[in-house]
């Protein structure tokens, strides 16, 4: 996978080109890295250092930004994306931009579409430790993410596993809490295993009940199988039985301690007969 953090000529190309909603300021706007509900992601390159970062912008959702600016800017752990400073016009707020570090190897996701056979099972658990870690540091100070999927965790390298989570500007309201964060890092260890279950848009409602039978299913033909038994501690539907992100950190950080020396690191799973799976290409 390509180095994202360089600066190429195409960005160079890129920047000379203006943007509206992208503030005269002091980094130069240069590659389309994505976009996430309400805002849009550039590569951008800090002029004065030479600095290349990720830069969102928001044209129309001035306000949401500027949360999300003020929020980053007050966490601190080594698994969550590192704020870098938010910009934006004094005459014109929707030229804006927040700016954090880039993470050059992309998503969890740009991963897991790589593996559809699932991820080895080392680093599966890496993954889970650091990202668990991160947001028991969220659950600590009465937030929670809300939005938690590969999409969301990036990665800064994957020899050796260095993880980040993004997008983390949410607090305690009009949700179930850390709970549904919990699951939600089910549903992600699913597509790290390669065993999201396949649907068709009219069934999505139905899809949490999906992955909840599927990961019992999977149970039943691998019940020594150390993944899938925290599958099922993230997965479980009674909310209140959950595991914790606390929980969490502590067995990641056991079951890595158990697979040193361990030769056999493929997922290998047996999967119920007739399961389809969601196909990356």
């Amino acid at each position: 996978m390509a180095n994202l953090a360089a600066w190429t000529d195409e960005d160079l190309r890129l920047s000379a080109v203006r943007e509206k909603g992208f503030p005269v300021c002091g980094y130069l706007r240069g590659s389309y890295l994505g976009q996430g509900g309400y805002a849009r992601v550039y590569k951008v390159l800090r002029t004065e250092t030479g600095q290349v970062c990720a830069g969102k912008t928001s044209p129309d959702a001035v306000k949401h930004l500027r949360k999300e600016a003020r929020i980053l800017r007050s966490l601190d752990h080594p698994n969550i994306v590192k704020y870098v400073e938010y910009y934006e016009e004094e005459d014109d707020p929707k030229a804006n931009v927040l700016v954090m570090e880039l993470c050059a190897r992309g998503s969890l996701q740009d991963m897991v579409n790589n593996h559809s056979d699932g991820l080895s099972r080392k680093a599966t658990l890496q993954v889970m430790n650091q990202v668990s870690k991160a947001v028991e540091y969220l659950h600590k100070r009465d937030r929670f993410h809300g939005d938690l999927k590969p999409r969301n965790i990036l990665v800064r390298s994957w020899d050796p596993i260095n993880i980040v989570v993004a997008d983390c500007a949410e607090r305690h309201h009009g949700h179930a809490g850390k709970s549904d964060d919990i699951w939600a890092l089910g549903i992600t260890l699913l597509g790290m295993m390669g065993q999201w279950p396949h649907f068709v848009r009219k069934e999505e409602r139905q899809y949490p009940r999906l992955c909840a039978t599927h990961a019992r299913n999977l149970d039943k033909l691998n019940p020594d199988h150390e993944i899938v038994q925290l599958l099922l501690r993230l997965l479980e539907w009674d909310f209140k039985k959950r595991i914790t992100a606390p929980e969490l950190v502590n067995v990641t950080g056991e079951l890595l301690e158990e697979r040193t020396g361990i030769l056999k690191d493929q997922m290998d799973l047996k999967v119920p007969e007739g399961t389809r799976t969601v196909e990356f290409w």
